[in-house]
């Protein structure tokens, strides 16, 4: 069950939509109203009741409306409905009236009671009303009652179109199946069975596919058929499908079939009959030749030849011929039939050099049969006989070596021999020739003798032993019949030459010398080939540990490359220090090889040693606040310079090529190098030292030293001349900051030769307290000034002022404070 509800409503007055008078629909006329004829028009959703019409049709149907107070309406009245056509209605939000024609009637008039009073009312309508609508024939339902007063009546329409409601019970349509839109045969002339083939065909409507009914008829000409004779029934629910059918039993006759969709309605809901598009007609037989001709009629070891003319095809053209032959010493008796060969040949006639027997006293008869395109063979036509005498054996037509280039063995092959009349094949004989430049030829030299009886055979031979040098060959056949009756001898088409070598590569290198990552980069040039084109290079590696003792050669890999150069890269050995070499071999497209080239030796890099720091020691403090780093390198394995870097705290690496100026010795360094680097001016506090060095091609780093120190500040009290009285406080202060700076040099401390105490040291003995600090300062100038070979950040040279007797004076004291600071 569906419903619809009305999606416009309007009545029709007096040639005009009066939307702008009522919002409802009414029949019938109102007498107050001129007398005019009112009809009212109903429009419901077409596209979804045609859809659904398609594939179902209506049981019952019902419109529900709902009556107002209009004419007598306090009874019942007589309501008749039309299914039709009405156009040019105002849309339902319009109030204008506008011209229009009044609704054209499609069905007749359907009556039906309306009961009294207002309200809703349920009224059951003609499904002939809906089946017009669906159709597509009418577009609306209407009341129309004509000229009728006594029948007039107003329902709701305009102000509420849910009020108009027609509600349809639907079923499902059974409709007969659809015939194969195409059916037609594989062949239209045949031996044997065609398939028959047809597609497009559709169930119905509540009627699937089940079956397909085939028939055929039968014909002589192709146009006057025989009834149709039931033939099978192919059971599927495919739309299309296919059948091994077969042509008329009698030849030269036609067959057409025809299919017909079966579904599970039953039979009267089948398909119409498909009659196939085209017919097979049955082939018929081609005809012999009408003459068979044999020459020589004598024969020894002659070529025989075969001709023939006068075939025919039939219903299909010829496709070929059938030779045989048969054999008889007196001809009268004979063997059965030999076929010696199927000739694929359209023409009435041809001819054929036939095999035959070479014995001699042997008579021989050829049969030939048509064959046509469907292969249907005719009777056979039969030739004259011809007689066999004794003959010499027939030479090889064909000799040939397997290859003209070779570095083994290669295969003598020969064909074509024959025996003589009365002179059966018993061996080969062979020789071969030698020559330097496949011209001028050596004498035969015999070389071996085949036995067999066939007509074809073939040896193992080896090229010359001479590399660059040819070799031929020659063999004849040997009969029965004895030496007198040899063939003759049949030279090689061709030479097999003795291969020469490929020229290895006359440079071969192996880049970088020293490496860093694995890969190594191979290049070679200068390769020349053999008489055979470059198949491969195979390259092979040995590693040392000290560029002296190697080890074998082992497979690395095999490059196959035609070209006379190449390059290739290769996992190099990746421990530091090993040394590697390669060599390089050519193989030639015959496996050949040439001798070896070996490469340059690479190694693989190892970074330096850990650089040696004097100064300064870690957890240790200086008061200087450029203080000096002493450095020493390390060991670089491979024989490379060495980049000194420095970075202090987090700031940037600072080296000694790029930054030459804060290096007392600086670019690049060997082993055991010493300079000093002088930072730029730090902060008073704790600070952190890195030192590592790179070699100077790889740039790869050494072991990375940390190194902590404090930059303290200035411990000592301002003294000023005639006014600051040095006490023990002074001279303990200075003991106490030469040894924190010896202890930052990697120096020992100073085992002072008196303990000085406040109030009990004597003023006599300040002297040489003083001069033993200054031994201390001279010390570290001198390890300083004599670490390395450069003199950019030593000490300058110290004159030391007069000591005096007693109490130091300010100066002495101010000389021993300026120069701990620069210490």
């Amino acid at each position: 069950m569906a419903t619809y509800q009305a999606i416009n409503a309007c009545t029709w007055r007096n040639g005009s939509w009066i939307a702008g008078v009522t919002d409802y629909v009414r029949q019938g006329v109102y007498a107050p109203a001129n007398n005019y004829e009112n009809v009212g028009a109903m429009l419901f959703d077409l596209t979804s009741i045609r859809n659904t019409y398609a594939n179902y049709y209506p049981t019952s149907a019902s419109i529900r409306l709902v009556r107002i107070a209009a004419g007598d309406w306090g009874s019942a009245r007589t309501i008749t409905l039309y299914a039709g056509n009405a156009y040019g209605l105002p849309s339902p939000s319009s109030g204008t009236s506008i011209s229009g024609s009044r609704p054209t009637k499609v069905t007749s008039g359907y009556s039906y009671t309306v009961s009294a009073g207002q309200g809703t009312k349920d009224i059951a309508i003609s499904t002939a009303l809906i089946d017009s609508i669906g159709s597509g024939a009418s577009n609306c339902l209407f009341m129309d009652a004509s000229s009728s007063t006594l029948n007039y009546m107003g329902f709701r329409a305009r102000d509420d179109l849910s009020q108009i409601v027609l509600t349809i019970n639907w079923a499902i349509r059974t409709t007969a199946c659809s015939a194969p839109t195409s059916c037609s045969l594989s062949a239209t002339l045949s031996e044997d069975n065609v398939t028959l083939s047809w597609s497009g065909a559709s169930g119905g409507t509540n009627n699937a596919i089940s079956s397909y009914e085939i028939q055929y008829s039968d014909s002589a000409d192709n146009l006057n058929w025989g009834s149709w004779t039931a033939l099978t029934t192919v059971t599927t629910t495919a739309t299309s499908g296919s059948l091994s059918v077969a042509p008329p039993s009698t030849r030269g006759n036609y067959r057409r079939f025809r299919v017909r969709t079966r579904g599970t309605a039953g039979a009267s809901y089948y398909s119409g009959w498909r009659v196939s598009s085209n017919s097979v007609r049955r082939n018929t037989v081609p005809s012999p030749p009408t003459t068979v001709t044999a020459t020589p009629i004598n024969y020894s070891d002659e070529i025989i030849t075969l001709t023939w003319s006068g075939a025919s095809g039939s219903t299909s053209a010829i496709k070929g011929y059938q030779i045989a032959s048969r054999t008889s010493t007196d001809n009268s008796t004979w063997s059965s039939w030999n076929v010696l060969t199927i000739l694929a040949l359209s023409a009435s006639g041809g001819s054929y050099n036939p095999n035959v027997s070479r014995v001699p006293g042997t008579y021989t008869q050829f049969g030939v049969w048509t064959i046509d395109n469907l292969d249907v063979y005719s009777s056979e036509k039969i030739s004259n006989s011809i007689y066999c005498d004794i003959t010499a054996c027939g030479a090889p037509t064909a000799c040939s070596v397997s290859s003209t280039l070779a570095e083994g063995n290669v295969t003598l092959s020969w064909s074509g021999a024959s025996n003589g009349a009365g002179n059966t094949i018993t061996s080969y004989e062979i020789q071969y020739s030698d020559s330097a430049d496949n011209s001028t030829w050596g004498a035969w030299t015999a070389l071996t003798i085949t036995v067999t009886s066939t007509t074809s055979g073939s040896v193992v031979v080896s090229p010359p032993t001479t590399r660059g040098y040819y070799r031929r060959y020659r063999v004849r056949t040997r009969g029965t019949a004895g030496e007198s009756f040899y063939s003759d001898w049949t030279i090689s088409s061709n030479t097999v030459r003795r291969n020469t070598l490929p020229i290895p590569p006359t440079s071969f290198t192996a880049t970088p010398s020293i490496y860093e990552t694995n890969t190594v980069t191979l290049m070679w040039s200068g390769t020349i080939p053999g008489t055979s084109a470059i198949k491969q290079y195979v390259i092979q590696q040995a590693t040392s540990a000290d560029g002296i003792n190697w080890s074998v050669y082992e497979a690395l890999t095999t490059i196959i490359s035609s070209a006379t150069s190449g390059t290739h890269q290769v996992n190099a050995s990746p421990v530091p220090g090993m040394y590697t070499r390669y060599r390089i071999s050519v193989t030639d497209t015959l496996d050949a090889v040439s001798s070896h080239v070996v490469s340059n030796t690479v190694k693989k890099n190892s970074p330096p040693a850990a650089p040696i720091i004097v100064s300064p020691m870690t957890g240790k403090s200086t008061y200087n606040t450029t203080p000096r780093f002493m450095i020493t390198t390390g060991t670089e394995p491979d024989g490379q310079t060495q980049i000194v870097e420095v970075k202090i705290d987090s700031g940037e690496w600072v080296n000694s090529v790029d930054n030459p100026e804060r290096f007392s010795t600086s670019g690049y360094l060997g082993n055991g190098v010493s300079t000093v680097y002088q930072a730029e001016p730090l902060a008073v506090g704790n600070h952190t030292v890195t030192f590592r060095c790179l070699d100077s091609d790889i740039e790869s780093a050494s072991t990375e030293v940390v190194r902590t120190f404090t930059i303290l500040p200035p411990p000592f009290e301002t003294i000023t001349a005639n006014e600051t009285v040095v006490k023990a406080a002074h001279i303990q202060t200075l003991r106490t900051a030469l040894n924190i700076v010896l202890s930052y040099y990697n120096l020992s401390p100073v085992i002072w030769s008196e303990e000085i105490i406040a109030g009990r040291t004597t003023v006599k003995k300040w002297p040489s307290h003083i001069t033993e600090i200054r031994k201390a300062i001279d010390t570290i100038i001198t390890v300083v000034n004599g670490f390395d070979s450069s003199a950019a950040f030593d000490i300058p040279p110290v004159t030391w002022l007069p000591i005096g007797t007693g109490r130091p004076k300010a100066d002495v004291m101010q000389q021993i404070h300026d120069l701990i600071l620069m210490l």
